[in-house]
């Protein structure tokens, strides 16, 4: 899956290894990047197709992430790339709730 390139100089450090990160959050590994006066957090090529979440801060953009994985793998069709990439990643169907 090809992951869009951000400016490091935007990059938020997360440590995604850390023992108390959720494994959906270390499986897929999103990017946390400051975009104007919001965070960003990403997992895709590009951000109209890709899985975005936004937050005044890294840990509400990642929240917000979280919530439109959620959505998008629910409702994904099974040509959708990204989902079909992100249940395989965490063995996921889109009936699981997590």
């Amino acid at each position: 899956m090809e992951q869009m390139i951000i400016a490091e100089s935007a990059l938020v450090d997360i440590d995604f290894t850390a023992a108390d990160v959720e494994r959906t959050l270390k499986t897929l590994q999103p990017v946390v990047f400051k975009e104007e006066a919001a965070y960003c957090c990403h997992l895709g090529p590009d951000m109209e197709s890709g899985i975005v979440g936004r937050g005044d801060t890294p840990e509400a953009a990642i929240a917000d992430w979280k919530a439109a994985l959620k959505q998008r793998v629910q409702t994904a069709g099974e040509e959708d790339e990204l989902a079909n990439f992100v249940k395989d990643s965490l063995n996921f169907s889109k009936n699981d709730v997590w």
